[in-house]
C-alpha cells in the first residue's frame, strides 16, 4: 500500500524541521461533523486498537455553538491523527483535549488545527503525552486566526512526559494571524520526570515502575475524565496502568 501524508504544516519555511515527513501506510478513516448554530456537541476518539491507524476528522461549528473534543491513544501499532476544527461562526468556541502514550517503536503523528474565522471566538488545545523505549513522536498543533475573527482569542499547549532516553519528539506549536485583534498564546513544556517526586513515592512503598505510573496519570487524569463513555474511559485508564506497568 502507497504511503500517505496525512497532516503537515502548511507553511513552506518550517519543512527544514523535519516535521512533515512523517507518513501512514493505513485506509484514512475520514469523519464530518457539523455543530449547527447555538448547538453544543461533546464527543470523543480513543484509539486502542494493536492494528496502525490513520484519522482525519473535521468540525464545522456555526453562529454560538461549542465543541469539546476528546482524543485519546494508546494503541499498540502506529497512530496518525488530523483534527481541523474551523470555528465560521461568530461567539464559536472549540475545547480540544488530547492524551497520547508511545512506546516500543512506535510511530506517532498527530495535527490538530482550530481555525477561528467569526468574531468574538474562542478556543482552547490541551494535549499531554509519555514517550518511552523508541517511540518516534510529531506533534503539530496551530491556531488559525483568519481576518475577520476579532475579539477572539486561543490558548494552547502541549506536555510531554520522556520516559527514557531513545525516544524520539518534535513538537511544534504554532500561530497564525491574519487579524490584528486577537489573543493567542502557545507553549510547549517537554521533561523527564521529576526525581525528586519518584524518591518520595518510592520512600513511600512504591517501586520505580509504579511511580512513573502514578505521576503520569495524574497529568493524564484531567483529559481522560472528559471522555464522556465512562466504559471506554474505564477500558482507557486499565489499558494505560497496564502498558506503564511494562506488562
Amino acid at each position: 500500500m502507497d504511503e500517505k501524508l496525512l497532516g503537515e504544516i502548511p507553511l513552506r519555511s518550517w519543512r527544514w524541521l523535519g516535521v512533515n515527513e512523517l507518513k501512514t501506510c493505513a485506509q484514512i478513516d475520514e469523519t464530518s461533523i457539523d455543530v449547527a448554530d447555538g448547538e453544543t456537541k461533546i464527543f470523543s476518539d480513543v484509539n486502542l486498537s494493536d492494528d496502525d491507524i490513520a484519522r482525519r476528522i473535521k468540525i464545522s461549528v456555526g453562529n454560538g455553538a461549542r465543541v469539546e473534543f476528546t482524543a485519546a491513544d494508546a494503541g499498540r501499532g502506529n497512530f496518525s491523527a488530523d483534527v481541523e476544527i474551523d470555528l465560521h461562526g461568530d461567539d464559536s468556541s472549540a475545547e480540544l483535549d488530547a492524551v497520547y502514550f508511545g512506546d516500543g517503536n512506535r510511530r506517532l503523528d498527530f495535527n490538530y488545527v482550530i481555525r477561528q474565522r467569526g468574531k468574538n471566538t474562542s478556543a482552547s488545545m490541551n494535549v499531554r503525552g509519555a514517550l518511552v523505549d523508541k517511540c518516534d513522536k510529531i506533534f503539530r498543533g496551530t491556531l488559525d486566526f483568519k481576518r475577520g475573527s476579532k475579539g477572539s482569542v486561543g490558548r494552547e499547549v502541549e506536555e510531554v512526559i520522556i520516559l527514557s532516553p531513545g525516544t524520539r519528539n518534535r513538537s511544534v506549536p504554532l500561530m497564525l494571524a491574519e487579524e490584528d485583534e486577537v489573543d493567542g498564546h502557545h507553549a510547549v513544556s517537554i521533561g523527564r520526570l521529576d526525581e525528586e517526586k519518584i524518591f518520595y513515592l518510592m520512600s513511600r512503598g512504591l517501586d520505580e515502575a509504579q511511580s512513573q505510573r502514578l505521576i503520569v496519570e495524574a497529568a493524564f487524569n484531567p483529559v481522560v475524565e472528559k471522555i464522556p463513555d465512562e466504559n471506554l474511559r474505564a477500558q482507557l485508564l486499565d489499558t494505560l496502568q497496564r502498558r506503564l506497568d511494562r506488562e
